[in-house]
Formats: C-alpha cells, structure tokens, sequence
C-alpha cells in the first residue's frame, strides 16, 4: 500500500500542476480591447502615466496635481512597466499580474510545509479558482500587491520567531519579514505594518511564543530593514510638500477607517457576503478546516496561525467605518491555505465536500441566469455565446469533481479548477464587450475628434474620469469640482489656475469661445438651456461630451 500511494504521488503532482497551470493561464488571459476599468485601475494608470511625463518619480500626480491618498510602490512598478512595454492596459495590469504569481508561489509553499507538495499545490489552485483571487489578481489595483507583501510579511516574521525559538536560521528571515512589511507598507500605508503585526503578535502570545516577539522583530535586523525602505520616501515628500504627513496619516488612514469620510460604509457584516461569493470554491474546505480546530494546541499552531490571519484580517475591515470588496483580499491567501487542510483524507474518502461545492456552483448558475438584470445585459451585449459555454463547463467540472472524489483528490480538484478555469476564462473574455471596457476610451475619442479642428479645450465639468486623461495623454482642466483630486499640495498657482476652473470662468469661457466639456448625464438639461446651447457629441455610462459650437 505505501509503495502504491508512493506511486500515485508523482502522477497527482503532475495533475495538480497541470490543473494550476491552466488557472494561472486564464489570469493572464487579455483579450484584445480589455480597457481599463474607471475609477481605480484607470487613476492607477494614469498616476504612473503623468509621473514619466513630468520626469518626476517622487511625486504621484494625478491630472496634473500631486496625490498622495496613496504611497508609491504600485506607481512606480506601473511607470517601469508602461515605460518598457507601452502605456497599455495590459502594461498597466502586469506588475499587480506578476505580484499575484508571487502570491500564489508563497501560498504554496505556506501549506506544503505542513502537507507536502499535494497539498501546496492544492492550496494554489483554491486560491486562483476563487472568483477573488482571479479578479484581484489581474486588476490594476493597490491590494494584489498589499497582499502579496502582507503574506511575505506574516510567513516570513512566522519562520523568524519559529527559527529564533530553535535556535538557528532566524535573522535574514527577520529582515525578509521587514522588508516585506516596508514592501507592504509602501503598497498602502499602515495596514500593511499594523495587520500583519497584530497576526505575528497573537500568535506568538497564542502559542507561548511572546517573550521572541520584540527581540524578533524589534531588535533584530527586521526594524532597520523596514525603516531603511520605507522611511525615506515620506521624508522627501515631506520636505517638498509641507502638511503630507498629516494628510497621509491622519485623513487617510485613521479618518477612513474610523469615520465614515470616506464614505463607503457597510454593515458590520458586509464582508460575509464578499467572502462567500469571493471564495466560493473553497467553501467547503475552508469550513471543513475550521471544524477541525479545537483550540490552540501545541499540535494545532500552524491551522491556529492561518486561522488567526484570516480573522485579523476579516474583523478588522469589518469593523472599519470605510468598506470595499478588495480590502479583503489579504485575507484569502490565509483561507486557500486552510481550505487545503479541509481537503477529505485520505484517498478515496468522503464525497460529501465534492459534493456541496457542485451544490453551491449550481446555485451560483442558476443565479446568474434567473437574475432579470444579468439576463438582460446577456441579451443586450450578445454576451450568451461567450457566458452560457462557459457555465456549462463550471457544472460539468464541479459535478465530474464530485463523481471523481472516491478515486482520487487530485482529479477532482483538477476537475474543480478546470470548471471554474471554464468560468473565469468567460469573465475574461466577457470584458471587453462591457461598455465599463471601452466608455472612457469612446468619450475621449469623441472630445478629441470634436476639439482638434476647433483647437478647443477639453473640459470636465463637475465631474473628473481619470480615464479621460489616460486616453487623451494629458490632464484636462476642471470645473467646479475637486473631488479625490488635491489641488492645495500644487505649489505653482499658474497650474491651479489652469486647471482648477471655477464655475464662473467655465461658463464665461463657454459663451466666449469653442468648448468641448465632459459632463455628467444629470447635468445635459443646463447644457441644454445654455447660450449656446449644447450639442451632444456621445453619451456612454453616465456621460457625455458636449460642445458649444455645430458640427
């Protein structure tokens, strides 16, 4: 029997390998016209874009006026990328791509110490199967890259006190740890130093561990690490722009979370809804692990540490008065990892799991197809050819998974992945055909072609698409508006004033002289009562362009 399983665990290696490898695939699926999504991945974009124009790396700026809502790790990684391949989407979206494939190796590693490569491999695929990690993976957005250094951080400082307590193999660990808390860090801010700490702290304090914690971390070579990479960028900032601390620190970080000036709340179990979508595929592994736990038993502290990240994680934002989708992202590495510990032992065992994960993909079809306003866009975008083949092959995978669990978990968990690979690739596929794809790069071409024989300019009036900047390679003048945007850290008035137009210099210059302005669709009826009167250019999401002069 030993020789059999010995046998076996090359050839489910080889499956499992397979099966990821078509998963990471579809991440890196891009088809042609895949635009980038407005508001995050186009500012993200956009951001790096007008840092390479203004030959300025230190400085974020974005629609031409310094923006430091964010650090700056993601912009420059963006700036290197669109400056070696282009100002593309796809640049735009490779390094959060490559961030993620880092993730996925270290979730890897994470669970094959403790199960093996079967189970490294396993805890992989559980994490790009999930409709989370495939999308935050793939989008330009700060939380690929906040989570791939969130999870070098928390297993890095985990190996560090583990290697201090024996004795041996403990210090470069320790910096690694503080270089992955600056890498995180300077992703997005403090979250990035304070979660992963407050993992390694409970744990340590969990499982007998404290008295390692400070020296560890404190008083190792991890704090000059950390305070060496990411110190010293704040400073510059700092000394050129006045009030930034305070901005970045204060509104930023304490107001978002524990105010609702942000305003994005949610209830305080906004998350729950998120994760059980986000994770769907996991679901019954992730909870079967959970059940598994009886407290923090020495035995126990590898299931208890990834128990302890998720929960950090979760409650946290939970509790946040400043609530989005991705800020769980952190998170789901943790929960790959467990639910590959819930993964039915041994081989051959019971089909339950297989069988409420097929259950719970068939609920998720069914869904889709009964929901009156996914239907509707089905129809209306002419997107069935592409969604109804490729739902088909998420029940056929889950439900062979199912069939295929008593002779083996490795072809079933290959059956899984290639089901939701089928539904994933749909997604991907699915993108370009969305007006949120293709709006902004239709808006800009229309102002462009409707101002250049004119020689107009181009304003945003009370509203500002960071994708309208990306697509015409230039910020736009504003009016009546600020929003995001930070006008009070530009330290040439001539560009405020250039920039920042008041809501009488807008309608002085609209009955003065040819002007092309983008405008909220609510706004068209003050257009249309305007001297001139306005002329529709293009309407898309929300949006028009309008002109004040004939075609």
């Amino acid at each position: 029997m030993i020789g059999a399983a010995n046998a076996k665990s090359p050839r489910d290696e080889r499956i499992l390998s397979a099966a990821l490898l078509l998963l990471l695939a579809v991440v890196w699926l891009e088809p042609a016209g895949s635009g980038l999504a407005e508001p995050d991945e186009t500012r993200y974009a956009e951001i790096p874009r007008e840092m390479l124009a203004a030959g300025d790396l230190l400085v974020p700026r974005l629609n031409g006026v310094p923006y430091f809502e964010k650090p700056p790790l993601l912009y420059w990684l963006n700036a290197a990328s669109l400056r070696s391949f282009g100002q593309t989407p796809w640049a735009a979206r490779l390094p959060t791509r490559c961030a993620s494939l880092g993730t996925t190796l270290l979730v890897i590693l994470a669970a094959a110490r403790r199960m093996g490569r079967r189970g490294g491999l396993s805890a992989g695929i559980l994490f790009l199967a999930s409709p989370m990690g495939f999308l935050f993976s793939r989008a330009n957005l700060t939380d690929g890259l906040l989570t791939f250094f969130f999870t070098a951080t928390v297993l890095a400082g985990n190996a560090a006190v583990r290697g201090r307590e024996a004795g041996h193999h403990w210090k470069l660990a320790a910096a690694a740890a503080g270089a992955g808390a600056a890498g995180a860090f300077l992703s997005k801010g403090l979250i990035g130093l304070v979660l992963p700490g407050l993992i390694l702290l409970l744990w340590c304090l969990a499982t007998g561990r404290f008295v390692h914690f400070i020296p560890t971390f404190l008083f190792s070579s991890a704090l000059p690490v950390f305070l060496g990479l990411s110190v010293p960028w704040f400073l510059l900032v700092e000394s050129r722009h006045p009030g930034f601390l305070q901005f970045f620190f204060v509104q930023e970080h304490f107001q978002r979370f524990a105010t609702t000036a942000a305003k994005r709340p949610g209830p305080i179990f906004y998350f729950v809804p998120v994760f059980l979508l986000g994770f769907l595929p996991g679901l019954p592994f992730f909870f079967s692990a959970v059940k598994r736990f009886r407290g923090a038993r020495r035995e126990d502290e590898d299931l208890l540490f990834l128990l302890l990240w998720f929960a950090v994680v979760f409650v946290f934002f939970s509790l946040s008065r400043s609530k989005l989708p991705p800020y769980l992202f952190p998170a789901i590495p943790a929960a790959a990892a467990l639910s590959a510990r819930g993964i039915p032992v041994p081989e051959g065992g019971s089909r339950r799991l297989w069988s409420i994960q097929a259950i719970l993909a068939t609920a998720l079809v069914l869904g889709i197809l009964a929901h009156p306003g996914l239907r509707a866009s089905m129809a209306k975008l002419h997107l069935g050819t592409i969604l109804i083949p490729t739902l088909a092959g998420l029940l056929a995978g889950s439900w062979i998974a199912a069939v295929l669990a008593r002779r083996g978990t490795a072809l079933a968990l290959a059956a899984v992945a290639a089901g939701w690979a089928s539904l994933l690739a749909g997604v991907a596929l699915g993108w370009p055909k969305l007006p949120q794809a293709k709006f902004t790069a239709e808006l800009a071409a229309a102002a462009q072609s409707a101002a250049v024989p004119r020689g107009a300019p181009i304003v945003a009036y009370r509203d500002y698409v960071n994708g309208i900047s990306w697509e015409l390679k230039s910020p736009i003048p504003v009016a009546a508006y600020r929003g995001e945007l930070e006008p009070e850290f530009e330290e040439h008035s001539a560009v405020r004033e250039a920039l920042f137009w008041s809501d009488e210099t807008f309608w002085a210059s609209w009955g003065s002289r040819p002007l092309v302005a983008l405008v909220r669709t609510k706004d068209l009826s003050t257009f249309a009562r305007a001297v001139p009167a306005a002329r529709i250019v293009r309407q898309a999401e929300g949006h028009a362009i309008v002109a004040n002069f004939s075609d």
